[in-house]
């Protein structure tokens, strides 16, 4: 199975348009649509970027791809339902903005991190102050 089919079942799923995915990943409609009508394979970063977007993992997509065309949204929505029991103590939904910063940061080296979050840290601290 094509993974760019699996996007676009999972898309349909979630109520969302080509254009909406494409703005949740920074990226353009038309790629989405390349990748779904499987014209063009998504690299790893994109995938990864298709993924958020679509409030997945990309081993999801990875495995769904291996079901037939009709277990897939079957096979999605199970994946969906152990995600929300999975016992997690705090069921978060990032936003856009959020979702962006991680991906971002994920793709730092591990010394930008630390200088990131101590840049964050500071601009809390003064942020607090301001505040008060």
């Amino acid at each position: 199975m094509n993974i760019g089919h699996v996007i676009k079942i999972l898309r349909i799923h979630r109520k969302m348009t080509q254009e909406q995915v494409a703005l949740e990943a920074d990226m353009a409609t038309s790629n989405v649509s390349r990748i779904e009508k499987g014209q063009r394979q998504p690299s790893q970063k994109v995938l990864q970027k298709l993924a958020i977007a679509l409030d997945t993992k990309p081993s999801i997509l990875y495995a769904a791809s291996e079901h037939s065309p009709e277990d897939i949204v079957n096979f999605l929505q199970q994946e969906d339902d152990k995600e929300k029991h999975a016992g997690n103590p705090i069921d978060l939904h990032f936003t856009y903005e959020a979702r962006m910063m991680l991906s971002l940061f994920n793709e730092l080296t591990p010394n930008n991190k630390s200088l990131l979050l101590e840049q964050l840290k500071t601009l809390h601290r003064w942020q607090t102050k301001m505040d008060q």
